[in-house]
C-alpha cells in the first residue's frame, strides 16, 4: 500500500469525512449517515488462498453503520490506477465479510447451546463497498461482472441465468459535486479534481482562502501526497501548529517555486535550443568551406582548418561565409 492510499485510507476513515462522502455522494448532501453512528472496524478480513488455507485481505476503510443495531457494513476501496478485475475483487471482499458474519453468529450459538451452526433464522447484515477511483484517465474497464464473462453461443440465456456482481464506482474527477460536501472533503476533492491544471488550483485556493487556511494535517497530508509536492512535503514538516495547517502560504510557496522551475526550465530549453543552432550553424560554415577549398584543390588547407581557427576564421571571411 503506498502513500497516497494510506493517507486517504486515515483521511478517510474519520467518521464525519466518511459520513460526509456517502451523503454527498449517494443522498445529495442531506445528513442521512450520523458520524456518531459509524463504529470503526477492523481493515483486516479473513479469507482462504487457493488451497483452502487461512489467510487475510486487508480494505482500505471500513466501518460499522450502527443505527440502534448494526444496520450495514459500509467499506471504501481507493483506486488511483483502473484494474480490470475490480468486479470480482470487490465480489471476494464482500463475500469475506459476509463469511466472517457467518462465523461470528455461529460462535455465539456455540457459546450458548455448545453447537456451531448458522440456522434458518439467522440473518447478515449487508456490505456496501463503494470504489473510490481517483486517477488521472478515465474508467474505461469492466465496471460488473458480466463484462468480465464470456457467454458464447448461448450468451441470450446465460445473460439471464447468471448472476451479476456491479460494481458502485466514484470517480473523483467526474462524478463528486464537491458543493455537496459539508467538510474538508471539499477542499480536498476540490484540489484532486483539479491536479492536472495549476492555474484552476490556484483559483480553488484564492477562492476557498479560509477554508484552506484552517485545513487539518490529515486533510493536508492527503494533497501533499497527491500531488508529489516536495516543496509540500517540506512545507508540513516545518508548519504544524495545533494539528491545523496553512494550506494557503503552503500553496503560494509551492506555486511560486513551480514558477521559478518553470522559468529555469525555459532558460535551460532556450539555452540548449541556442547551442543546438549554433552548432548546426557552424557545422553548415564548416561544410561550404571544405567544399569550397575541395573545388579549389587546396586539400592540405582542409586538414589545417579543422584545427586551426585563426586560419578558418580569415577562410570564412576570404569566402563571405
Amino acid at each position: 500500500m503506498g502513500k497516497k492510499d494510506i493517507t486517504l485510507n486515515e483521511f478517510l476513515g474519520d467518521p464525519h469525512i466518511f459520513a460526509d462522502l456517502l451523503n454527498g455522494c449517494f443522498f445529495r448532501g442531506r445528513q442521512e449517515i450520523l458520524p456518531e453512528e459509524l463504529l470503526p472496524m477492523d481493515s483486516v478480513q479473513g479469507t482462504e488462498n487457493r488451497s483452502g488455507k487461512p489467510g487475510k485481505r486487508i480494505r482500505d476503510t471500513k466501518k460499522l453503520f450502527y443505527r440502534h443495531r448494526p444496520a450495514a457494513v459500509l467499506a471504501i476501496e481507493n483506486q488511483e490506477n483502473p484494474d480490470c478485475r475490480m468486479p470480482v475483487r470487490c465480489m471476494r471482499y464482500d463475500a469475506d465479510e459476509y463469511e466472517r458474519q457467518i462465523k461470528a453468529i455461529a460462535a455465539v450459538h456455540k457459546e450458548k447451546t455448545g453447537l456451531a451452526h448458522f440456522g434458518e433464522k439467522d440473518r447478515l447484515i449487508p456490505v456496501f463497498t463503494i470504489v473510490l477511483y481517483y486517477g488521472a484517465g478515465g474508467w474505461d474497464y469492466p465496471d460488473r461482472l458480466h463484462d468480465l464473462l464470456e457467454f458464447g453461443g448461448a450468451a441470450q440465456w446465460l445473460q439471464k441465468l447468471a448472476p451479476d456482481y456491479p460494481l458502485r464506482m466514484i470517480s473523483v474527477r467526474k462524478d463528486l459535486d464537491i458543493e455537496l460536501f459539508h467538510t474538508e472533503l471539499r477542499e480536498v476533492m476540490g484540489i484532486l479534481q483539479r491536479m492536472d491544471d495549476k492555474a484552476a488550483m490556484r483559483a480553488f485556493v484564492n477562492s476557498n482562502r479560509d477554508a484552506f487556511a484552517r485545513m487539518t494535517e490529515r486533510g493536508f497530508a492527503v494533497i501533499v501526497n497527491c500531488t508529489n509536492s516536495r516543496r509540500l512535503q517540506k512545507y508540513i514538516r516545518e508548519n504544524r501548529e495545533g494539528g491545523c495547517i496553512d494550506m494557503c502560504r503552503a500553496f503560494d510557496e509551492w506555486m511560486d517555486d513551480c514558477r521559478k522551475e518553470g522559468i529555469k526550465i525555459g532558460e535551460e530549453r532556450g539555452e540548449k535550443r541556442g547551442e543546438r543552432r549554433g552548432m548546426k550553424k557552424g557545422e553548415n560554415r564548416m561544410a561550404q568551406l571544405i567544399q569550397r577549398l575541395g573545388e579549389e584543390e587546396r586539400f592540405t588547407d582542409i586538414l589545417r582548418v579543422a584545427e586551426d581557427a585563426s586560419l578558418r576564421s580569415r577562410l570564412y571571411r576570404k569566402y563571405g561565409l
